[in-house]
């Protein structure tokens, strides 16, 4: 067989199976009752209806070979005599018998001697067998013959008959007779028509009897069905109705008992977790609550803290000043070294508290990359010189979108962590494009972070390195605060570190086109290089008088007031610089407008308040923030970039 027929049968086969396939349930009932009864009632049909065929084929056979078995006795005579007329009446006499169409009657050479009816070509009656019988061509008539033999008396004269038998019969003619099929083919006819009613009467009952049978078997199947599918898509409530055959009133009940199970299993679980969520919720509020609390805690005592600890830092650096040995030297250093760490920590508790509570909200400006990497390392910078370490800044042109007091937050504590923990070698931060971003990077040479301890790095309170929580160290919230923050500005933080040779920590962000910018980093003048005057508004007395005499040292000219009300009223002094501390910067703008009635107001540095864009100050107004406590050089340089900008615009 061609590979071509092949795959035609097998198609063809898959098609089929694909189609019973997607029979259902009452459709294979009806298949499997009908088909049996159909096969059963065609084979039989079939089988009668040839029986019935055969007998009239037989009983027109029968007849016609009787018919002219009659003839022939009857026309011995005349063929012998050659009487034609008596043998003209034999043959009409014969034809006029129903179903027969034409006689013939011929002597033995073949001639014809009398014939009735219409005569159809016919064989040489010489060459005929007697007895012969045959349909037509068209199967319209059926043709007979039968020998004329002349009768013998038996010869029983021993003197004539020498023979052990009797001599052998003579033909003297022949007869032909034609039949016509008519009546035979309207009978089949009529059997045919009959059969076919009586099958298709069986069939329409076998077909009845499959769809009540259907009906009985199937229809509880489907409603069975359908309640399963509404079961398993959680209508659980559903109930299988009883079918009047009751056919499957035991699985019926089964599916009843199992449904009623599930949903009471559901209820009792979906009760249980409604406890256990209301439970959780009621733990997550309080977890919230105590968490809110233990952030405005630690923002409250940090921001209490800050005032003795901005004492001490002046108190330290009057005391360095002073020092006239080596020993109080040294000491004034050690203390100005827990002072600074002292510092760091209540910065870091302040920060993490403010972004918990979600005070810290960030203002995308563009930003000169380079110099704000340059302000991180000149922070650090003699931090790393104490442990003899080489903080190193590689110069960039890219200008970056992001806030600045937060993102200088999240490179200050990565180099910062990096010095830390890295006690030979470097620390070297910069800057490079990144598929059309910027990404920060701090490279250091230090101890490095395990795989373990990667994703842990970022949890509070988490320090690889310190398990003996040694405060030297941080509190570890420094790297926590940088996936917080990187978090709130929608900067992606990455890591990379090899454990013995040193970690990757990088930031990326947004680019955008450079910006004209006036920052730059001033370095720290020698004493008694000011020459401004400066009004002090808001501060508690002895910091105050430690502040003063910082600024007096540096050659400032001071005006003191406790009160905005006090400062209203010395709006006319001629002060170059305002010096404000308050837990609102509403009186500060009071005092701001209070000036600029007259001259325009002076720059003004809010210490210890954060938000200073919040407000409306007055036009050509330069505010900045100072954050406690106070550190001498911050301040010495914000002063020296507020004054300096000032002096040419007033001359």
């Amino acid at each position: 067989m061609p590979p071509s027929s092949e795959r035609t049968i097998h198609a063809s086969e898959s098609a089929r199976e694909s189609r019973l396939k997607s029979w259902g349930i009452r459709e294979r009932v009806i298949f499997v009752a009908v088909m049996p009864a159909t096969f059963i009632a065609i084979v039989l049909a079939a089988y009668f209806l040839l029986l019935r065929y055969t007998d009239a084929e037989e009983e027109l056979v029968g007849r016609g070979h009787a018919l002219i078995k009659t003839l022939t006795p009857a026309a011995e005579y005349g063929v012998f005599s050659g009487n034609r007329d008596e043998l003209q009446q034999l043959a009409a006499a014969l034809s006029q018998t129903p179903d027969v169409k034409a006689v013939s009657i011929h002597d033995r050479s073949g001639v014809l001697l009398a014939h009735a009816g219409i005569l159809s070509p016919e064989p040489d009656p010489q060459f005929i067998e007697d007895g012969w019988s045959a349909q037509s061509v068209d199967g319209d008539t059926h043709s007979f013959h039968a020998k004329i033999w002349r009768s013998s008396l038996p010869i029983t004269d021993p003197l004539t008959w020498a023979g052990d038998a009797p001599p052998g019969r003579e033909s003297i003619g022949s007869v032909t007779m034609t039949m016509s099929r008519a009546n035979v083919l309207a009978r089949k006819q009529e059997m045919m028509a009959v059969t076919l009613l009586v099958t298709l009467s069986a069939l329409a009952l076998a077909a009845l009897l499959a769809l009540r049978l259907s009906r009985d078997v199937s229809a509880p199947i489907l409603s069975l069905q359908q309640v399963v599918d509404s079961i398993r898509g959680g209508h659980l409530e559903v109930r299988a109705d009883h079918h009047p055959a009751s056919t499957l009133r035991s699985l019926e009940d089964g599916i009843n008992d199992m449904a009623a199970a599930l949903q009471a299993g559901r209820d009792q679980l979906e009760n249980r977790i409604a406890r256990a969520t209301t439970e959780l919720q009621q733990k997550k509020d309080e977890a919230e609550q105590a968490s809110a609390a233990k952030s405005r805690f630690l923002a409250a005592a940090s921001h209490d803290l800050r005032q003795p600890l901005h004492a001490l830092v002046l108190f330290s650096s009057e005391l360095m000043s002073k020092a006239d040995s080596t020993h109080m030297r040294r000491l004034a250093g050690q203390i100005n070294a827990a002072i600074a760490s002292l510092g760091e920590l209540l910065d870091g508790l302040l920060d993490f508290s403010r972004v918990d509570l979600g005070d810290a909200r960030p203002e995308q400006k563009a930003l000169d990359l380079d110099e704000l990497i340059e302000r991180v390392v000149a922070t650090h910078q003699s931090s790393a010189q104490v442990k003899g370490l080489q903080l190193r800044h590689h110069r960039t042109r890219l200008f970056v979108l992001s806030d600045p007091l937060l993102l200088y937050r999240m490179i200050s504590n990565l180099v910062a962590n990096a010095v830390r923990y890295t006690e030979q070698g470097g620390i070297l931060v910069g800057a490079r494009r990144a598929a059309g971003k910027a990404r920060i990077e701090v490279w250091d040479t230090g101890i490095g972070i395990t795989d373990a301890h990667r994703k842990l790095v970022f949890q509070e309170f988490f320090q690889a390195a310190n398990p003996e929580r040694n405060p030297g160290k941080g509190l570890g919230l420094g790297l926590s605060l940088v996936e917080r923050l990187a978090r709130l500005l929608d900067h992606r933080l990455s890591l990379r570190s090899v454990p013995g040779r040193g970690s990757v920590f990088g930031i990326t962000l947004p680019r955008c086109q450079p910006v004209t910018t006036n920052s730059r980093i001033i370095q720290a003048d020698p004493p008694g290089s000011f020459d401004a005057s400066l009004m002090i508004v808001g501060m508690q007395d002895g910091m105050c008088v430690s502040l003063c005499k910082q600024l007096a040292a540096w050659g400032c000219r001071l005006t003191c007031a406790r009160t905005i009300a006090e400062a209203i009223a010395l709006s006319n002094t001629d002060a170059d610089l305002i010096l404000f501390e308050g837990h609102d910067c509403s009186d500060a703008l009071l005092l701001l407008n209070a000036m600029a009635s007259s001259n325009p107001p002076p720059p003004l540095i809010a210490i210890g308040e954060t938000d200073v864009h919040a407000h409306a100050w007055p036009c050509g107004t330069r505010v900045a923030c100072l954050a406690k406590p106070i550190r001498p050089a911050k301040l010495r340089a914000l002063m020296h970039h507020l004054l300096d900008e000032e002096i040419p615009s007033a001359a």
